[in-house]
């Protein structure tokens, strides 16, 4: 079953790629970590991103909210070091820097 939201994640660390980018892109996604031409690309969108240095919000009742800092994989995957899936807050973070970018 395909995660919707690790998928637009993913969307928004490739649309630069090109063709070839995207091929080794995909390759790498399905196990083969050679290849790596897209690498860069991805690493360039990621960065503003880990920039806001984002926080899990993920909240227990017995322990309240997690507070962790996300980790944000270049092949999408947004997890706190204890492992909630922390994608809300990263595409609200996507969301914002979109809307920065219409209104320059």
């Amino acid at each position: 079953m395909i995660n919707i939201k690790m998928d637009s994640v993913r969307q928004y660390l490739i649309q630069d790629l090109n063709e070839e980018e995207l091929e080794s892109y995909n390759e790498y996604v399905a196990g083969d970590e050679t290849s790596t031409a897209w690498i860069e690309k991805a690493s360039e969108r990621r960065e503003p991103l880990l920039l806001f240095e984002l926080k899990c919000q993920f909240e227990d009742k017995e322990t309240g909210l997690c507070g962790n800092w996300i980790g944000i994989s270049e092949t999408g995957e947004c997890r706190c070091n204890i492992g909630h899936e922390c994608y809300d807050v990263v595409l609200h973070s996507i969301r914002y820097i979109e809307l920065g970018k219409k209104i320059v």
